[in-house]
Protein backbone atom coordinates (compact mmCIF):
# COMPACT_ATOMS: atom_id res chain seq x y z
CA UNK A 1 0.00 0.00 0.00
CA UNK A 2 1.26 3.39 -1.22
CA UNK A 3 2.06 5.76 2.39
CA UNK A 4 0.44 9.06 1.50
CA UNK A 5 2.63 12.39 1.97
CA UNK A 6 2.46 14.84 5.05
CA UNK A 7 0.80 17.13 2.59
CA UNK A 8 -1.45 14.67 0.69
CA UNK A 9 -2.79 13.25 4.31
CA UNK A 10 -3.03 17.04 5.69
CA UNK A 11 -5.51 17.64 2.63
CA UNK A 12 -7.37 15.10 2.58
CA UNK A 13 -8.22 14.21 6.41
CA UNK A 14 -8.52 17.80 7.48
CA UNK A 15 -11.89 18.20 10.13
CA UNK A 16 -12.34 14.20 10.59
CA UNK A 17 -13.02 13.07 13.75
CA UNK A 18 -11.42 10.75 16.47
CA UNK A 19 -13.27 8.45 18.15
CA UNK A 20 -11.90 5.68 20.97
CA UNK A 21 -11.33 2.33 21.10
CA UNK A 22 -12.95 -0.51 22.60
CA UNK A 23 -13.60 -0.41 26.94
CA UNK A 24 -13.86 -4.32 27.50
CA UNK A 25 -10.61 -5.50 25.48
CA UNK A 26 -8.95 -3.05 27.62
CA UNK A 27 -10.12 -3.52 30.99
CA UNK A 28 -9.59 -7.74 30.00
CA UNK A 29 -5.64 -6.60 29.00
CA UNK A 30 -5.51 -5.16 32.86
CA UNK A 31 -6.40 -8.35 34.74
CA UNK A 32 -10.32 -7.57 34.96
CA UNK A 33 -12.61 -10.49 34.20
CA UNK A 34 -15.42 -10.07 32.10
CA UNK A 35 -18.33 -12.29 33.58
CA UNK A 36 -22.04 -12.03 32.47
CA UNK A 37 -24.45 -10.41 32.65
CA UNK A 38 -23.14 -7.15 33.09
CA UNK A 39 -19.47 -7.56 31.00
CA UNK A 40 -17.29 -4.41 31.39
CA UNK A 41 -20.56 -2.57 32.87
CA UNK A 42 -19.42 -4.34 36.26
CA UNK A 43 -16.09 -2.35 36.33
CA UNK A 44 -17.99 0.85 37.07
CA UNK A 45 -18.83 -1.23 40.47
CA UNK A 46 -15.55 -3.09 41.29
CA UNK A 47 -13.14 -1.03 39.22
CA UNK A 48 -14.46 2.90 38.43
CA UNK A 49 -10.62 3.90 38.74
CA UNK A 50 -9.73 1.35 36.19
CA UNK A 51 -12.31 2.42 34.02
CA UNK A 52 -11.35 6.15 34.66
CA UNK A 53 -7.72 5.71 33.86
CA UNK A 54 -8.56 3.84 30.17
CA UNK A 55 -10.91 6.75 29.17
CA UNK A 56 -7.79 8.90 29.70
CA UNK A 57 -5.30 6.84 28.48
CA UNK A 58 -7.53 7.29 25.00
CA UNK A 59 -8.07 10.55 25.96
CA UNK A 60 -4.21 11.01 25.73
CA UNK A 61 -3.73 8.93 22.18
CA UNK A 62 -6.43 11.22 20.56
CA UNK A 63 -9.53 10.17 21.03
CA UNK A 64 -11.92 13.64 20.66
CA UNK A 65 -15.00 11.64 21.87
CA UNK A 66 -15.07 9.22 24.82
CA UNK A 67 -18.01 6.54 25.12
CA UNK A 68 -19.58 6.20 28.65
CA UNK A 69 -19.02 2.55 29.56
CA UNK A 70 -22.77 1.95 30.16
CA UNK A 71 -23.23 -0.88 27.23
CA UNK A 72 -23.98 -3.50 29.95
CA UNK A 73 -26.68 -1.56 31.62
CA UNK A 74 -29.92 -1.93 30.30
CA UNK A 75 -33.04 -3.27 32.53
CA UNK A 76 -32.66 -6.75 32.16
CA UNK A 77 -28.88 -6.82 32.26
CA UNK A 78 -29.37 -4.83 35.24
CA UNK A 79 -32.14 -7.10 36.89
CA UNK A 80 -30.22 -10.71 36.12
CA UNK A 81 -27.54 -9.00 38.07
CA UNK A 82 -30.32 -8.56 40.75
CA UNK A 83 -29.86 -4.62 40.63
CA UNK A 84 -32.41 -3.79 38.56
CA UNK A 85 -32.73 -0.38 40.59
CA UNK A 86 -29.40 0.83 39.84
CA UNK A 87 -29.75 1.58 36.44
CA UNK A 88 -29.70 5.98 36.94
CA UNK A 89 -26.75 5.37 39.46
CA UNK A 90 -24.65 3.40 37.03
CA UNK A 91 -25.11 5.12 34.10
CA UNK A 92 -24.20 8.27 35.96
CA UNK A 93 -20.86 6.90 37.29
CA UNK A 94 -20.35 6.09 33.77
CA UNK A 95 -20.36 9.87 32.93
CA UNK A 96 -18.68 10.88 36.27
CA UNK A 97 -15.55 9.21 35.43
CA UNK A 98 -15.53 10.62 32.19
CA UNK A 99 -16.18 14.14 33.76
CA UNK A 100 -13.01 13.53 35.71
CA UNK A 101 -10.72 12.98 32.86
CA UNK A 102 -11.67 16.39 31.46
CA UNK A 103 -10.97 17.96 35.02
CA UNK A 104 -7.65 15.61 35.22
CA UNK A 105 -7.21 17.49 31.44
CA UNK A 106 -7.31 20.95 32.17
CA UNK A 107 -5.72 20.55 35.99
CA UNK A 108 -2.48 19.33 33.72
CA UNK A 109 -2.61 22.40 31.48
CA UNK A 110 -0.19 22.98 29.57
CA UNK A 111 1.27 19.17 29.52
CA UNK A 112 -0.01 16.54 27.43
CA UNK A 113 -3.29 15.93 26.77
CA UNK A 114 -3.53 19.89 26.82
CA UNK A 115 -6.21 22.28 26.84
CA UNK A 116 -7.27 21.50 23.77
CA UNK A 117 -7.78 17.79 24.58
CA UNK A 118 -9.84 18.87 26.95
CA UNK A 119 -12.70 19.40 24.44
CA UNK A 120 -13.86 16.40 24.02
CA UNK A 121 -16.99 15.37 23.72
CA UNK A 122 -19.06 12.71 25.70
CA UNK A 123 -20.85 9.63 23.87
CA UNK A 124 -23.96 7.79 25.84
CA UNK A 125 -23.66 4.18 24.80
CA UNK A 126 -27.09 2.20 24.62
CA UNK A 127 -26.91 -1.19 22.80
CA UNK A 128 -29.76 -3.25 21.48
CA UNK A 129 -31.80 -4.63 24.75
CA UNK A 130 -30.92 -7.97 25.67
CA UNK A 131 -34.24 -9.61 24.31
CA UNK A 132 -36.65 -8.28 21.48
CA UNK A 133 -40.55 -7.91 23.06
CA UNK A 134 -43.57 -5.76 23.21
CA UNK A 135 -42.57 -2.74 21.02
CA UNK A 136 -44.06 -0.18 23.29
CA UNK A 137 -42.25 -1.27 26.19
CA UNK A 138 -38.83 -1.45 24.02
CA UNK A 139 -39.48 2.17 23.75
CA UNK A 140 -39.73 2.98 27.20
CA UNK A 141 -37.15 1.25 28.07
CA UNK A 142 -34.78 3.04 25.33
CA UNK A 143 -36.26 6.45 26.43
CA UNK A 144 -35.29 5.55 30.29
CA UNK A 145 -31.72 4.45 29.38
CA UNK A 146 -31.33 7.89 26.93
CA UNK A 147 -32.78 10.04 29.90
CA UNK A 148 -30.46 8.84 32.63
CA UNK A 149 -27.32 9.64 30.11
CA UNK A 150 -29.03 12.89 29.50
CA UNK A 151 -29.55 13.89 32.58
CA UNK A 152 -26.21 13.43 33.86
CA UNK A 153 -24.49 15.26 31.08
CA UNK A 154 -23.41 13.88 27.61
CA UNK A 155 -23.06 15.49 24.76
CA UNK A 156 -24.73 12.97 22.46
CA UNK A 157 -26.13 9.57 22.68
CA UNK A 158 -24.43 6.55 20.67
CA UNK A 159 -26.56 4.08 19.68
CA UNK A 160 -23.99 1.86 18.57
CA UNK A 161 -23.81 -2.30 17.88
CA UNK A 162 -27.50 -2.81 16.19
CA UNK A 163 -27.78 -5.85 14.15
CA UNK A 164 -31.28 -5.11 12.77
CA UNK A 165 -33.50 -2.51 11.68
CA UNK A 166 -36.19 -3.55 14.05
CA UNK A 167 -34.21 -2.75 17.09
CA UNK A 168 -32.84 0.35 15.47
CA UNK A 169 -36.08 1.79 14.66
CA UNK A 170 -37.66 1.03 18.35
CA UNK A 171 -34.84 2.56 19.74
CA UNK A 172 -35.33 5.65 17.51
CA UNK A 173 -39.10 5.61 18.00
CA UNK A 174 -38.48 5.71 22.13
CA UNK A 175 -35.62 8.77 21.58
CA UNK A 176 -38.44 11.18 19.45
CA UNK A 177 -38.44 14.81 20.79
CA UNK A 178 -34.77 14.15 22.03
CA UNK A 179 -32.56 17.32 20.96
CA UNK A 180 -29.19 15.92 21.99
CA UNK A 181 -27.07 14.76 18.45
CA UNK A 182 -27.96 10.73 18.37
CA UNK A 183 -25.89 8.82 16.37
CA UNK A 184 -26.83 5.01 15.24
CA UNK A 185 -24.09 2.90 15.07
CA UNK A 186 -24.36 -0.61 13.12
CA UNK A 187 -23.37 -4.08 13.05
CA UNK A 188 -22.50 -5.39 9.27
CA UNK A 189 -21.36 -8.64 8.03
CA UNK A 190 -24.16 -10.76 7.10
CA UNK A 191 -24.84 -14.11 8.25
CA UNK A 192 -21.59 -15.11 7.86
CA UNK A 193 -19.65 -12.02 9.39
CA UNK A 194 -17.85 -11.67 5.95
CA UNK A 195 -20.78 -10.37 3.89
CA UNK A 196 -20.46 -6.52 4.55
CA UNK A 197 -23.26 -6.03 2.01
CA UNK A 198 -25.58 -6.96 4.96
CA UNK A 199 -26.00 -6.03 8.51
CA UNK A 200 -24.96 -9.16 10.74
CA UNK A 201 -28.89 -9.67 10.82
CA UNK A 202 -29.62 -9.90 7.02
CA UNK A 203 -31.44 -6.24 6.42
CA UNK A 204 -30.03 -4.28 3.35
CA UNK A 205 -28.09 -0.66 3.93
CA UNK A 206 -31.56 0.21 1.78
CA UNK A 207 -34.02 -1.13 4.55
CA UNK A 208 -31.45 1.10 7.20
CA UNK A 209 -31.49 3.93 4.84
CA UNK A 210 -35.54 4.17 5.24
CA UNK A 211 -34.61 5.06 9.00
CA UNK A 212 -33.07 8.09 7.48
CA UNK A 213 -35.88 9.17 5.54
CA UNK A 214 -38.79 8.43 7.95
CA UNK A 215 -40.38 11.08 10.26
CA UNK A 216 -41.81 8.72 12.54
CA UNK A 217 -39.34 8.52 15.00
CA UNK A 218 -36.19 10.42 16.10
CA UNK A 219 -33.82 10.65 12.94
CA UNK A 220 -30.11 9.79 13.18
CA UNK A 221 -27.57 12.46 12.93
CA UNK A 222 -24.78 10.63 12.01
CA UNK A 223 -24.59 6.53 10.86
CA UNK A 224 -22.12 4.80 11.36
CA UNK A 225 -20.49 0.74 11.15
CA UNK A 226 -19.03 -0.52 14.22
CA UNK A 227 -18.12 -4.10 15.61
CA UNK A 228 -18.16 -5.37 12.11
CA UNK A 229 -14.49 -7.88 10.56
CA UNK A 230 -12.20 -5.75 9.05
CA UNK A 231 -12.25 -7.97 6.27
CA UNK A 232 -16.11 -7.14 5.72
CA UNK A 233 -15.55 -2.97 6.00
CA UNK A 234 -15.01 -2.36 2.15
CA UNK A 235 -18.30 -3.68 1.37
CA UNK A 236 -20.40 -2.69 3.87
CA UNK A 237 -18.59 0.95 3.93
CA UNK A 238 -19.85 1.15 -0.51
CA UNK A 239 -22.99 0.14 0.47
CA UNK A 240 -23.78 2.70 3.42
CA UNK A 241 -22.63 4.99 1.57
CA UNK A 242 -24.89 4.20 -1.67
CA UNK A 243 -27.90 3.46 0.48
CA UNK A 244 -27.90 6.61 2.09
CA UNK A 245 -26.49 9.24 -0.73
CA UNK A 246 -29.48 11.32 -0.94
CA UNK A 247 -29.43 11.95 2.90
CA UNK A 248 -26.28 13.47 3.39
CA UNK A 249 -25.41 12.07 7.10
CA UNK A 250 -21.63 12.15 8.43
CA UNK A 251 -20.87 8.66 8.14
CA UNK A 252 -18.17 6.73 9.98
CA UNK A 253 -16.41 3.36 11.06
CA UNK A 254 -15.04 1.68 14.27
CA UNK A 255 -13.72 -2.11 12.54
CA UNK A 256 -13.46 -4.56 15.06
CA UNK A 257 -9.91 -6.22 14.84
CA UNK A 258 -10.46 -10.00 15.58
CA UNK A 259 -11.77 -13.22 13.43
CA UNK A 260 -11.40 -17.18 13.26
CA UNK A 261 -8.61 -19.03 12.37
CA UNK A 262 -8.61 -21.69 9.98
CA UNK A 263 -9.08 -24.30 12.57
CA UNK A 264 -11.65 -21.98 15.01
CA UNK A 265 -9.52 -20.46 17.38
CA UNK A 266 -10.16 -16.17 17.78
CA UNK A 267 -7.41 -14.29 17.04
CA UNK A 268 -8.16 -10.89 18.72
CA UNK A 269 -6.32 -8.64 16.37
CA UNK A 270 -5.40 -9.70 13.24
CA UNK A 271 -3.49 -6.42 11.92
CA UNK A 272 -0.77 -4.38 14.20
CA UNK A 273 -1.38 -0.31 14.86
CA UNK A 274 0.09 1.37 12.22
CA UNK A 275 -1.56 -1.34 9.42
CA UNK A 276 -4.81 -0.63 11.25
CA UNK A 277 -4.30 3.32 10.88
CA UNK A 278 -3.29 3.07 7.17
CA UNK A 279 -5.86 1.20 5.99
CA UNK A 280 -8.47 3.41 8.06
CA UNK A 281 -6.65 6.57 6.50
CA UNK A 282 -6.98 4.73 2.40
CA UNK A 283 -10.70 4.10 3.11
CA UNK A 284 -11.12 7.67 4.26
CA UNK A 285 -8.96 8.97 1.75
CA UNK A 286 -11.15 7.64 -1.34
CA UNK A 287 -14.69 7.97 0.40
CA UNK A 288 -14.98 11.55 1.49
CA UNK A 289 -18.38 10.64 2.73
CA UNK A 290 -16.79 9.08 6.26
CA UNK A 291 -15.49 11.78 8.55
CA UNK A 292 -15.52 9.69 12.04
CA UNK A 293 -13.04 6.95 12.87
CA UNK A 294 -12.28 4.54 15.85
CA UNK A 295 -11.88 1.63 16.99
CA UNK A 296 -13.89 -1.47 18.26
CA UNK A 297 -13.67 -4.99 20.01
CA UNK A 298 -9.89 -6.10 20.00
CA UNK A 299 -8.54 -2.53 19.76
CA UNK A 300 -5.84 -0.82 22.56
CA UNK A 301 -5.31 2.85 22.77
CA UNK A 302 -2.34 2.46 21.00
CA UNK A 303 -4.14 1.66 17.98
CA UNK A 304 -6.20 5.14 18.15
CA UNK A 305 -2.62 6.86 18.72
CA UNK A 306 -1.45 5.63 15.34
CA UNK A 307 -4.97 6.70 13.80
CA UNK A 308 -4.62 9.77 15.04
CA UNK A 309 -1.05 10.13 13.42
CA UNK A 310 -2.47 8.86 10.14
CA UNK A 311 -5.49 11.10 9.95
CA UNK A 312 -4.06 14.55 11.79
CA UNK A 313 -0.66 14.52 11.07
CA UNK A 314 -0.45 18.20 12.21
CA UNK A 315 -1.73 20.14 14.81
CA UNK A 316 -3.52 22.45 12.59
CA UNK A 317 -5.14 18.51 11.54
CA UNK A 318 -6.42 18.34 15.33
CA UNK A 319 -7.69 21.83 15.20
CA UNK A 320 -9.99 21.48 11.97
CA UNK A 321 -11.45 18.25 13.80
CA UNK A 322 -12.53 20.22 16.63
CA UNK A 323 -13.97 22.88 14.61
CA UNK A 324 -15.90 19.99 12.99
CA UNK A 325 -16.68 18.17 15.68
CA UNK A 326 -18.11 21.38 17.43
CA UNK A 327 -20.48 21.56 14.36
CA UNK A 328 -21.57 18.06 14.97
CA UNK A 329 -21.70 18.45 18.56
CA UNK A 330 -22.34 22.26 19.64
Amino acid sequence: MRVATKTEAEASCGGLILLDGAMGTELAERGFELRPPLFSARALLDAPELVEQIHWDYLCAGAQVLTTNSFGLHAASLAAAGIGERQAELVRRSVQLIERVRARALAEQPAEPGPSSARFRIAGSIPPRVRAGERALGRAEYRAYANALITSGVDLLLLETFTNVDDARVALEGLVGVELPVWLSVVAGGTARSDGARLLGGDSFEDLAQLLRSETHRVPDALLINCTQIDAIPAALDAMIQASADVGLPLGLRPHLGRRRYDGVWIDRIVEPEVFAGQIQAWMRTRPQLIIAGACCGSRPDYIAATQRALMPSEAAREQAFVRLAELVP
